[in-house]
């Protein structure tokens, strides 16, 4: 399929899986995706997480910040061999589509979810129609952002956080990366957090023969706009982002505008 993309380099720096689906959809309409994942992501086992899920029914409330913190939750769940039916009784709140598909994976289905997928909208939007409703579950992984915490403290929302996944740089990825960035060939970069955003900023740093300056200048999409506000933030000089703020909103993205630019 031949479009205003065909052609194009398009940076993924996404984890590994992830960035397969953006990868496919990217070759379907005639891009070159480059992938360097600079994320990876790994379960935390503690005990102080086995106690909090075996309170669950202490809950009224079960947020899930992201697909990943589903996933991570439901698989230690059935691995400390926790009965998951427990969930049931509770309501459960996602940020956006991704996280409403892994969770109707595991057979469940979101009481809430926002109109748009940001966590500060997922908690604005939860507190003008419930209110105080009850003790909230906030499922979420180590660099969650901290726009639903400081919503619910500001309101007096009792919460406790399970932290249920650690995300970490892959320096693995950093070789790669480096390579595609002395080429100095990319048509876009995108980023799907600010972590990768992060991330991508630590290997230039270590990277003294790439030019940081004009790195920035080169287009990035960014999933959305805590990663757009992050990006902005770090000097990047030309960020898009999309309506929507998934991998599909941002191929649409792309496709505008480089269909735009001619």
């Amino acid at each position: 399929m031949s479009s205003s993309l065909s052609g194009k380099k398009i940076l993924i720096t996404r984890e590994k899986h992830q960035a397969k689906v953006f990868s496919d959809k990217l070759k379907e309409v005639g891009a070159i995706p480059l992938v360097a994942p600079l994320l990876s992501f790994q379960p935390r086992y503690s005990s102080e997480n086995q106690k909090m899920m075996q309170r669950l029914q202490d809950f009224t409330w079960v947020f899930f910040t992201s697909a990943n913190g589903v996933k991570f939750f439901f698989d230690q769940m059935i691995q400390f061999g926790y009965n998951t039916n427990v969930l049931n009784q509770l309501h459960i709140a996602v940020v956006g589509k991704k996280t409403e598909l892994m969770l109707h994976h595991y057979n469940f289905k979101a009481d809430f979810k926002p109109s748009h997928f940001h966590g500060s909208q997922m908690a604005k939007e939860f507190l003008h129609r419930y209110g105080n409703s009850g003790q909230i579950l906030l499922v979420c992984g180590s660099k969650s952002r901290q726009e639903i915490p400081k919503e619910l403290t500001g309101h007096h929302v009792s919460f406790e956080r399970l932290i249920i996944y650690d995300t970490l740089v892959n320096e693995d990825s950093f070789t790669l990366l480096r390579s595609y960035l002395k080429q100095n060939t990319i048509d876009a970069y995108t980023f799907t957090s600010p972590s990768t955003i992060e991330a991508f900023l630590q290997l230039i740093e270590l990277s003294p023969l790439i030019d940081e300056f004009v790195a920035k200048k080169r287009l990035c999409v960014c999933i959305g706009s805590t990663t757009q506000q992050k990006a902005l933030d770090e000097g990047f000089q030309h960020v898009l982002v999309p309506t929507e703020f998934t991998i599909e909103g941002m191929l649409d993205e792309l496709i505008k505008h480089f269909t735009m630019k001619g």
